[in-house]
């Protein structure tokens, strides 16, 4: 797998599937994470403005 830096709306706009790695599945999201990821989200767009 390549890593590229890319803009979370290009990833959004053609990301059609992703690929997450053994190591990480079994991380467990609880709503702390799942709130924080959504705050980033935001926040990312809102700078991208």
């Amino acid at each position: 797998m390549k890593a590229k830096d890319t803009s979370l709306l290009t990833f959004m706009k053609n990301a059609t599937q992703s690929i997450i790695p053994i190591y990480q599945r079994t991380y467990s999201w609880q709503l702390e994470q799942c709130a924080q990821l959504w705050q980033d989200i935001l926040h990312a767009g809102a700078s991208a403005g």
